[in-house]
């Protein structure tokens, strides 16, 4: 008996080659779905568009070739569908980036102002530490409801009066005495006289400027604060040219931590000239303390960090004033957002002219020539000004050392793998009225051309002396006269690098 012979039936043909053939059109659908957010992304060069879509167009015809062969067809499965996961997730995080990026510049307006009231605390003399601790944390603003509260005076009405309210409300009825000036009201109330200050972050700095009162964070309890939002406001954006034309923005250092606002002082103040035709940009630093008109105050003479007490639109005011030309846009960064910056870029590397150690709350040395400096260690650097041979001078060039060293760092290809970093380092790190759409407009530039940019440094010096200051009535400061020689040379230089003309170094910027 003939043994029956066992059939298995035939595969049908090109079963495998349909199946890769299918996988490889979910792979056009993504390659297109990519190519299209790709697109509509505002912040990369139109020319890097076309050449997504040249490789995307040689990659996907290679692997139709593949997917129409019968052969290895397991590995052009896995090929297939490996690059369709890439590009599906690509499309989801490259919109999720640009979203992120847009939120950076319309979301933080800096419209608040932050009133504090303060009590005295135990000296570290009179109690131990655990218990001052304790007295700090357990003690309440409605401890002193019955007590006398003290502001420091007509300088600061608005936020006197929002403080004022916000007692009335909370308490029904409370005594509140205006002082007379930030220092008198100050003393006031260490003296006992009152038993709680109200005063407003930005005179808060003024008043631990003032010797005897450098350790007036220890000395007091904060009680409570109160935000005011500012119903007239600098927050607006607007579209600057900033790859077609020159243009200047003011750059500003609050010296407050936390959170930012448009009202307080500047502890770092430069014009930053941009020409982006020349591929130049100048930078101008001018003392903190230089005595120029107040416009707020009707144009009485002031430290030029107190106009910010006024509002960054009075900062503007006063800087244009001083150089005879109107300065409109404005970046504000303040310490906390400086340090965060720093370390998203990886720290960046100076040369240091000269060495010298900071020693205001601990001791940080500093060598001689090429260093590396981190956030903090930046920090310390930028603020120092005792022990530097020339003082606030010497400050100011080193705060231009560090922002030279900042967007040579920030325009180096190395940004890219610190992109997510330095994202999250800049949520809520600065303020600025410049648009969205400009910003972009001259990173698409930046990337297109890939611009080596040529920065020129200049500080402002003068005469130190003392002076009255319209923000601090009664009381003669530190100030710092500029040079009227120095401030025509800032001018024409400013005139010149708009005009296309092209700015010579100095032997030490090299």
């Amino acid at each position: 008996m003939e043994k029956k012979r066992k059939t298995v039936p035939a595969r049908k043909k090109g079963k495998r080659s349909l199946n890769a053939q299918f996988l490889w059109l979910l792979l056009f659908a993504a390659a297109v779905y990519f190519f299209i957010r790709f697109w509509n992304l505002p912040m990369f060069p139109r020319k890097w568009s076309f050449y997504l879509l040249a490789a995307t167009g040689l990659g996907l015809f290679l692997t139709g070739l593949l997917s129409s062969a019968a052969r290895k067809s397991i590995l052009v499965k896995g090929l297939d569908i490996g690059l369709a996961v890439c590009l599906a997730v690509g499309s989801i995080f490259l919109p999720y980036y640009s979203d992120r990026v847009t939120d950076l510049f319309n979301s933080v307006l800096g419209d608040q102002v932050r009133i504090n009231l303060y009590a005295m605390a135990p000296s570290y003399q009179e109690s131990h530490r655990v218990y001052f601790e304790r007295v700090r944390k357990d003690t309440k603003l409605a401890d002193y409801a019955d007590d006398r509260f003290l502001t420091i005076g007509s300088l600061d009405e608005e936020n006197n009066r929002f403080a004022e309210n916000r007692l009335i409300d909370e308490f029904g009825s409370v005594d509140i005495t205006d002082g007379t000036s930030v220092y008198d009201a100050a003393a006031e109330f260490y003296q006992g006289r009152y038993e709680v200050l109200i005063v407003s972050e930005g005179y808060e700095s003024i008043i631990k400027d003032y010797p005897g009162y450098e350790d007036f964070d220890e000395q007091t309890v904060l009680l409570a604060t109160f935000t005011r939002t500012l119903t007239d406001h600098a927050g607006a954006k607007v579209d600057v040219p900033m790859t077609k034309k020159p243009f200047t923005v003011f750059l500003g250092g609050s010296d407050q931590e936390g959170e930012l606002s448009l009202v307080g002082r500047t502890d770092v103040d430069m014009t930053v000239t941009v020409n982006p035709t020349t591929h130049q940009i100048l930078v101008i630093s001018y003392p903190r303390d230089s005595y120029v008109a107040n416009p707020a105050l009707n144009g009485k003479y002031d430290k030029l960090t107190h106009l910010g007490l006024s509002g960054i639109e009075n900062t503007l005011d006063g800087v244009g004033r001083m150089l005879e030309m109107d300065i409109d846009n404005y970046f504000l960064i303040n310490f906390t957002s400086f340090i965060r910056i720093i370390d998203a870029l990886g720290g960046v590397d100076v040369d240091n002219p000269y060495a010298f150690t900071y020693t205001w709350d601990t001791n940080f040395y500093y060598p001689e020539g090429n260093i590396h400096l981190d956030g903090q260690a930046a920090l310390f650097y930028v603020r120092e000004r005792y022990n530097l041979p020339d003082g606030d001078f010497g400050r100011n060039m080193h705060q231009q050392i560090v922002l030279r060293a900042i967007i040579d760092k920030a325009t180096s290809p190395i940004v890219v793998a610190r992109f997510n970093s330095l994202l999250d380092s800049l949520d809520g790190a600065f303020l600025t009225n410049i648009s969205t759409d400009s910003i972009y407009a001259l990173c698409r530039r930046q990337l297109d051309e890939n611009i080596r940019w040529e920065v020129i440094t200049r500080s402002l010096e003068g005469e130190i002396g003392f002076g009255e200051c319209a923000s601090v009535p009664g009381t003669e400061l530190s100030i710092v006269r500029p040079d009227s020689e120095q401030i025509q040379e800032a001018i024409a230089m400013i005139a010149a690098l708009k005009k296309g003309e092209i700015l010579e170094k100095e032997a030490d910027e090299d």
